[in-house]
C-alpha cells in the first residue's frame, strides 16, 4: 500500500500510530499519515509517536487555508493533503469575484484557479468527481501558472473557518460512539 492514513485523532490514537508504523516496517505500507489534525490535535498525539506522519489530511481550500497547520508541518517536513480542496461545491467560493476573473483571464473555470492555487502552494489535492468531464478538467491545470499578485489575491480570500471542526466539543465522542471498528473482531 502507497499511504494508509489514521483518519481520525480519537480514541487510542497512540497505539493505532504504533500500529501503522509496524505495518510500515513490514513492508507492507511505503508511508503512513494522519487526517484531520488540527494545531491542537497534532501537539496532543505526535509528540508520542516515533515517527513523523508524512501527511496529514485536513479540509483545505482557499477559504480555509490552515495557515498555522502549514506552518507546523512545514517545520516537520510534513504534506498537507486537502479534502474538500474546491470547498465541497461551495456556490460563493466557485463564484468569487476574484476567483472567476483570474479564471477568465486564462480561459479556466473557478475549479481549474483553485486547484492551480493549491498546487502552487504546495498542497496534495485530490478532488473528487464522478463526471468524465469534471475529472478531466480537474487535470487540466498545469498549462497556466498564477502570478504572485494572483496567489496572495487567493491568500487573502481566507476565512480561517472550516466546515469541519476537529476540536469542537463532542466531535470525538461522536465518532467513536457511531463507528464500532472493532465490529468484526
Amino acid at each position: 500500500m502507497d499511504l494508509y492514513l489514521l483518519h481520525q485523532p480519537y480514541g487510542n490514537v497512540p497505539d493505532g500510530w504504533r500500529a501503522l508504523e509496524d505495518a510500515k516496517k513490514a513492508g507492507k505500507i511505503r508511508s503512513i499519515g494522519v487526517s484531520n489534525m488540527t494545531p491542537k490535535l497534532w501537539n496532543t498525539f505526535v509528540p508520542q509517536f516515533n515517527s513523523m506522519p508524512s501527511v496529514n489530511q485536513v479540509e483545505f481550500n482557499p477559504y480555509f487555508q490552515q495557515k498555522e497547520l502549514r506552518a507546523i508541518l512545514a517545520e516537520n517536513d510534513v504534506k498537507l493533503e486537502a479534502w474538500a480542496p474546491l470547498g465541497q461545491g461551495n456556490a460563493s467560493l466557485l463564484s468569487d469575484p476574484i476567483i472567476t476573473e483570474i479564471a477568465a483571464k486564462y480561459g479556466k473555470n473557478a475549479g481549474q484557479v483553485i486547484l492551480r492555487f493549491e498546487n502552487q502552494e504546495g498542497i496534495i489535492v485530490f478532488p473528487k468527481s464522478t463526471k468524465p468531464e469534471r475529472i478531466k478538467s480537474n487535470m487540466e491545470i498545469f498549462d497556466f501558472e498564477l502570478t504572485e499578485d494572483e496567489m496572495n489575491a487567493i491568500r487573502a480570500l481566507d476565512t480561517v473557518k472550516g466546515n469541519h471542526d476537529p476540536d469542537a466539543p463532542g466531535v470525538g465522542e461522536y465518532l467513536l460512539s457511531a463507528y464500532d471498528i472493532h465490529a468484526n473482531d
